[in-house]
This record gives structure tokens, C-alpha cells and sequence, in this order.
């Protein structure tokens, strides 16, 4: 038998949906790793940019200490006389110089506005116009303590004093000295130089905090991006387990508990699955007819399609013959038939004959062809009751086979007939009606005998049957 293994397409192919959830998982996986790199540059950029503004505002605050530290130190020499606190000054104006360096700095990477830079650049200005004062007052200071002018630096040196500043007394020369680093016109410089200042530190912090609100906000973005990604992951992880769950186990679960139970498997499932389902169906099929055909042909007769031996012999085995009657069937001098016109004749009396006994009786009756010419009926639900019918059956049968159609020979049957019922016979069936069919043989064929004990006692209390049942 050739399996046929074209079938209609159906079904969700399972493997088309993977190579889909896997392509966008990937695509999901790249945009969660490309929102990962952003925020993490999102991330560098908010700490560079407060490293910055830290290394910004300290050079700023280096400025300021710087221009704080001079103020003081030019103090400190006028007010004192001191030789140390000039040699500090000058220390840190060429030596040091943290108001340069820092300066440098700021002009090369610090941000900020054009106008707040201006302030800076003016707060520089101002700090060296305060220097040329702080430079005239310690000019005065070094006149007034008559120290050697050649033993300090050539600043001081280039510094010419008024004349009417020259001529003064040593205390009135410490008093102008004083009055030049001390009075309000001095300090207001000094004010004005720190609100510019602090006006270009405020101008870095707010540029600092823009810097890091945009980059903050561009993170928070891409944080919920990540979060979304992550949930649309966990999404498509849980829908392909219960895909995978709805479209491969619970069939195959199915599948597996019917095979166990030989029966077909239910088409379900994935494409792919339905396409096994379906190609072990048609094989599950074919085989079943296979072993159909081999059981029926174990247990039927080839020539007459009757039960053949082996299944009469499991028939008596598996029926409940106590509730039957057993019909034992022997052809009359069959042996002439085939001498006389050939065995193919004595082939197609046989089968007539089978013909004759399928029609004889009812549908849930057993017809058997037990040996050459030897049949046997097992008549289910029949007991001793049923004698005359039976009676009526094996005479209508002799007449058709006595009067046969398409040219068969004339033939004749003998029956022996036994019922299970029976409780005073040999102990078998099937010898009772071996013993009643021996007797229709000694007593000239072309008859049937019935083996009930007792018989003429028993029939007469049995209800009467209908001969033509």
C-alpha cells in the first residue's frame, strides 16, 4: 500500500516563528545595548562636565586667592616694613603665578558666555592696574624705610615717586603708602574685582548645571527606553514559552498518550507538528488496515471468506457457548464432486455452499469452514427451542443445494447439532455435535440430527419459534 504524504498546509509554523522572535529579539537586544552605550555616555557626560566645572571653579578661586594673596602681602610690607612680605609678592607675581596658570587654563576650556568672559578679562585688568598702585605704595614704603633700592626687583626699581611724594617725611611717606593699599577708592576696586569674579564662577555653574539637566533628561529617556526594551524582552521570552508550550508540548503530550493507546494522533499544534501529526496518522492507518488484513486473512478462508480454523477455533474460546447452539456441517460425498468435474468445480460447490449457510442465518451468527469439506455455524442466544428452526433451516438449505443454479452439481449437506445449555452431554459442545452429526451420516445424510438428552420430555415444555425466523 502506498502512503500518500501530500497534505494541505496548516498550522502556525513553529520554525518561521522562531526565526521571527529571534529577529526581533536581536533587533531588541541592539537597541537596548545602543540605549545602554548612550546612557552611559549620558553618564560621562554629567561627571565630565562636573569635573570640569570643579577644575573650573578651582582656577577661578586660584585667580581670586592669588589677587587676594598679593593684596595682602603689599599690605602687610607697607604696614610693617617687613622685607619678607615683598619678597612673598614678588614670589608669587613671577614666580608662582597662579593667577596666569589658572587664567590659561579657563581661557582654553571653560565655557560660558562671551560676556561673562569679558568680566573676567576685566577683573584681570583691574588686578594689574591694582598692582601699579601696590607697586607705587611699596615704592613709597622702600623710600621711607631708606632701604637699597638695587636689592629689589626691577619693578620696584622702574617706579618713579611723584614729586610731591618724594619730598615728604618718612612718616608722612608711611601714611601716604598706607592710605594708597587702605582707602575706599582702593577697596571699591577690590569689590568691583570680585563681583566680576563671582559673576563669571555663577556664569560657569549655571552653564555647568545646563550641561548636566540635558544630559540628566537624556538619561531619564533613555532609561525608560531601557525599561521598555527589557519588559518587551521578557514579553517575547514569556509569549515564545507559551508557544512553544500551546504549539509543541501540550500536543506532543497528547500525541505521546494516544500512541500509547494506539490510536490516532489529534491534529494540533504547530505546522510542523500537524504535518508529523498527520504523516504518522496516515502511516497509523496503513498499518492498522495492514494488520486488519493479516488478522482477517489469519482467521478467514481465502475460497469462501468464511472463518476459516484458527478463528473458529478462537470463536469456541471466546463466546459464550453455553447460550448458543453449535452446528456441525459435512458435505455429502464431496469426493465425487471433485473425481467427477475437477477440483475447480469442487471450489465453486464450496463457495455456493458458503453462499447458502451466510444466507441461512442471521447476521451475529458465526459460518466457518473448518476443514475440506467440513463448515460450522455457532448460532448465538440459541437453545434447545430453536430445534425445529434449525430443523427448517438445514432442510431449505439441502433443497437449494439439490437444486442449484448456474450449473453446479446437485449436493446435499449433513448437520449435527448441539446446544451449550445442555448439562448431560459429554461435557463439549462441540463433541455433542460430533456425536449428532455422526448419526445423521450412519442414518443415509442429506439431514440433521440434534444431540438433546431426554428430548422428547424437553421439547414438549419449550415454547413454539417461528420455523421461518
Amino acid at each position: 500500500m502506498t502512503i500518500s504524504f501530500r497534505q494541505e498546509h496548516s498550522g502556525l509554523p513553529l520554525g518561521k516563528l522562531n526565526y521571527i522572535m529571534a529577529v526581533i529579539t536581536l533587533v531588541i537586544s541592539a537597541m537596548l545595548i545602543h540605549a545602554t552605550y548612550r546612557t552611559s555616555n549620558g553618564y560621562e557626560r554629567v561627571n565630565e562636565a562636573t569635573e570640569h566645572y570643579i577644575e573650573w571653579e578651582q582656577n577661578a578661586s586660584s585667580i581670586k586667592d592669588a589677587m587676594d594673596y598679593l593684596t595682602e602681602q603689599a599690605r602687610n610690607f607697607v604696614m610693617t616694613g617687613e622685607k619678607v612680605y615683598l619678597q612673598n609678592y614678588f614670589m608669587e607675581v613671577n614666580v608662582t603665578r597662579r593667577r596666569e596658570s589658572a587664567m590659561a587654563v579657563l581661557r582654553a576650556s571653560a565655557p560660558g558666555d562671551e560676556e561673562a568672559f569679558s568680566k573676567l578679562e576685566d577683573a584681570i585688568r583691574q588686578s594689574q592696574a591694582q598692582m601699579s598702585l601696590e607697586y607705587y605704595a611699596m615704592r613709597l614704603t622702600l623710600s621711607a624705610y631708606g632701604y637699597d633700592l638695587s636689592e629689589f626687583p626691577a619693578e620696584l626699581q622702574s617706579v618713579t615717586l611723584l614729586s610731591k611724594d618724594a619730598g615728604l617725611s618718612r612718616s608722612a611717606k608711611q601714611a601716604r603708602a598706607k592710605n594708597l593699599v587702605l582707602d575706599s577708592d582702593y577697596l571699591e576696586k577690590k569689590a568691583a574685582i570680585d563681583e566680576d569674579l563671582r559673576a563669571y564662577l555663577a556664569s560657569l555653574e549655571a552653564n555647568t548645571k545646563n550641561q548636566q539637566t540635558e544630559a540628566s533628561a537624556q538619561m531619564r529617556s533613555l532609561l525608560e527606553t531601557q525599561r521598555m526594551l527589557v519588559f518587551a524582552l521578557i514579553m517575547i521570552f514569556i509569549f515564545v514559552i507559551t508557544m512553544n508550550s500551546m504549539l509543541i508540548i501540550q500536543p506532543l503530550m497528547k500525541g505521546i498518550l494516544n500512541i500509547r493507546t494506539e490510536q490516532p494522533i489529534p491534529i494540533s499544534g504547530s505546522y510542523e507538528f500537524q504535518y508529523l501529526a498527520k504523516t504518522y496518522n496516515l502511516m497509523f492507518v496503513a498499518n492498522q488496515k495492514r494488520t486488519n488484513a493479516l488478522a482477517y486473512e489469519a482467521s478467514h478462508d481465502k475460497l469462501t471468506g468464511l472463518y476459516n480454523r484458527v478463528g473458529y477455533d478462537d470463536l469456541l474460546t471466546n463466546t459464550d457457548m453455553h447460550s448458543c447452539a453449535l452446528l456441525l456441517v459435512d458435505v455429502d460425498n464431496f469426493k465425487t464432486i471433485n473425481d467427477t468435474y475437477g477440483h475447480d468445480m469442487g471450489d465453486r460447490v464450496l463457495k455456493n455452499i458458503a453462499k447458502v449457510l451466510k444466507d441461512s442465518f442471521r447476521s451475529n451468527d458465526f459460518i466457518c469452514r473448518i476443514g475440506g469439506d467440513e463448515f460450522a455455524a455457532i448460532m448465538v442466544n440459541s437453545g434447545p427451542q430453536f430445534t425445529e428452526l434449525i430443523r427448517g433451516k438445514v432442510s431449505r438449505m439441502n433443497d437449494k443445494l439439490q437444486h442449484p443454479e448456474e450449473g453446479l452439481p446437485p449436493i446435499s449437506v449433513s448437520v449435527g447439532v448441539a446446544f451449550g445449555c445442555e448439562t448431560h452431554g459429554t461435557g463439549s459442545i462441540v463433541k455433542d455435535a460430533d456425536l449428532a452429526l455422526y448419526e445423521v451420516k450412519e442414518n443415509g445424510r442429506c439431514g440433521v440430527d440434534f444431540f438433546i438428552p431426554d428430548y422428547l420430555s424437553k421439547v414438549s415444555a419449550l415454547p413454539e419459534v417461528d420455523a421461518k425466523a
